[in-house]
């Protein structure tokens, strides 16, 4: 039984294609009946697959450390609104995956990279709680994280909305302000099917945060990543609230759409990366999405995802 938790330069000559742009439509609509689970879905009702095609396409985005001043970037808030007391996390508050001992530890120092770059977020559901999530910089105006951080999932979903990006929060301090959202994103795959192989999603913000703090690379690939080191990093709900920590495991399955592994997750830590070295940096391999009590699982970036959160920073 699992619980949910709750500019990058692009290899090899990217191409992009045009996006599919319909009248706003609910994600349950008979139109997106038949259409694939990937399909690309915003809260403004666009739907359709945005994304790359070229035969010569890479499979990475590279990252990029940040500069650590804030002079460069644009639309933060610097001085934002107290982040609200959030009634709980962005799943289910109950579920623990602490796998054996604790292997968690806290981030003190998140003006580092890629501690500054990995963001807390907080938001209110259509009933009205206020939550919060896990997400990270992969480009200087978007933030990936889970699906079920931005939309409820399946028919009876909706958009979750009154989002606040804080990077690199740690408990009281938000030493790079605040950011709004201007667009939120997933896929059919969740908002329609509510399926969690299809559990991601996406922020475009209202500002170039990561122009300051900087952003994680990401990749695919079709190739097993069995035994490769990981690390993730987030906020979770058994901790001093906003406090960031750190994690490190192999991956232990490689499935099609998701990753398998034993980073010790709680409620909170949804959407964090699950990133390994690479890209330049610091590659995003999954977004942290489900705990299960012996082992953790993040939906991982196949192609499809990542042409998606290419598309969803333009």
């Amino acid at each position: 039984m699992f619980r949910y938790r709750s500019a990058v330069a692009v290899t090899a000559g990217l191409v992009t294609a045009f996006s599919i742009v319909v009248a706003p439509v609910a994600s349950s609509a008979p139109g997106l009946v038949g259409l694939d689970p990937d399909t690309s879905i915003s809260d403004e009702g666009r739907v359709g697959s945005a994304g790359f095609a070229d035969a010569g396409k890479g499979a990475s985005a590279a990252g990029f450390p940040g500069t650590g001043d804030l002079a460069d970037a644009t639309g933060v808030n610097t001085k934002p609104d107290p982040a609200p007391d959030p009634s709980g996390p962005g799943g289910d508050i109950h579920a623990g995956s602490i796998i054996g001992p604790d292997g968690r530890t806290r981030v003190n120092d998140t003006t580092t990279f890629p501690a500054r770059a990995t963001v807390y977020l907080t938001y209110t559901k259509p009933g009205g709680a206020t939550s919060w999530c896990t997400g990270w910089m992969y480009a200087p105006n978007a933030v990936a994280t889970a699906g079920h951080c931005v939309h409820g999932g399946g028919s009876s979903g909706d958009w979750n909305y009154g989002f606040t990006v804080y990077p690199g929060r740690n408990g009281g301090s938000s030493p790079y302000g605040g950011c709004t959202v201007d667009t939120k994103y997933s896929v059919l795959g969740w908002t329609r099917d509510r399926n969690t192989e299809y559990d991601y999603g996406g922020l475009k913000l209202n500002c170039t945060v990561g122009d300051t703090v900087g952003w994680y690379g990401m990749r695919w690939q079709g190739a097993s990543y069995d035994g490769t080191l990981i690390f993730s990093r987030g906020y979770p709900q058994d901790k001093p609230q906003a406090t960031q920590w750190f994690t490190s495991d192999e991956v232990r399955q490689s499935d099609i759409r998701q990753l398998r592994y034993r980073l010790d997750t709680v409620g909170g830590q949804s959407g964090s990366p699950v990133y390994m070295f690479g890209c330049e940096g610091y590659c995003g391999i999954a977004v942290h999405t489900t705990g299960y009590s012996d082992h953790n699982r993040g939906t991982r970036i196949t192609e499809q995802a990542f042409d998606n959160y290419q598309s969803w920073k333009s």
